[in-house]
């Protein structure tokens, strides 16, 4: 672990949990039901590591409607009845957090998902007792992934120079964030929505401004108690 690193930032989708592969296909389902359908190729695309805007804004530039009261609540209705069956957290995050806390560095989640969304991961996977309240997220700021609101608001309200923090990022727009933030930024390509892809998602990280990219939190743990 760079000695200049004094807090680490963590996306959440994708990064903790595995839940990129749940989310996008009841996306699919989602768009289909608002007559703005895109393939799951297309989706895993544009929306990956993207707020809940950025669909509703595909849906309003397809059909000219604003279903920004009716999306969350049609979507979360669908997604959290998949969450509570297939959401797993993604393998050995504990043992990152666990060497975070040895070497008493502070950490916090910095992610696209709302409040509600984060609220119904951290219960279902446990993984809330590690962050002391410090989640963050894209309901907090006005501008959403791949700008860099979130990840300097984290940083801001956490108390640390942005040069200081290190990212963890899936997502080509959290990465791109993370950069225009001034962070130094890894990228992870473990999750199960890069499964058969990881060569081409890690290069697209890269390209994006990835600092290193890593396809297992067991290496990232070694990293960081090295």
């Amino acid at each position: 672990m760079p000695a200049a690193i004094k807090a680490v930032l963590f996306d959440c989708d994708g990064v903790l949990v595995n839940s990129e592969p749940i989310s996008l296909s009841t996306l699919v389902d989602v768009l289909a039901h608002f007559e703005a359908p895109l393939s799951g190729a297309e989706v895993a695309r544009r929306f990956t590591g993207r707020s809940s805007a950025a669909p509703m804004d595909h849906i309003r530039t397809e059909t000219g409607r604003d279903v920004s009261a009716d999306f969350k609540p049609f979507f979360y209705e669908r997604l959290f009845v998949r969450y509570e069956t297939e959401l797993h957290k993604i393998a050995d995050i504990d043992d990152v957090l666990a060497a975070l806390k040895n070497r008493d560095l502070p950490f916090c989640i910095s992610s696209s998902s709302s409040v509600q969304r984060l609220e119904t991961t951290m219960r279902i996977t446990g993984l809330g007792h590690w962050f002391d309240g410090h989640i963050y997220s894209a309901d907090f700021v006005r501008n959403g992934k791949p700008a860099p609101d979130l990840f300097l608001y984290a940083a801001n309200d956490m108390g640390y120079d942005p040069a200081g923090c290190l990212v963890i990022e899936d997502s080509v727009a959290g990465v791109q964030a993370a950069i225009a933030a001034g962070m130094t930024c890894w990228g992870f390509v473990g999750g199960g929505h890069y499964d058969g892809a990881r060569a081409g998602a890690a290069q697209r990280l890269i390209e994006a401004g990835a600092h290193q990219v890593f396809d297992s939190m067991a290496d990232i743990a070694a990293v960081i108690a090295c």
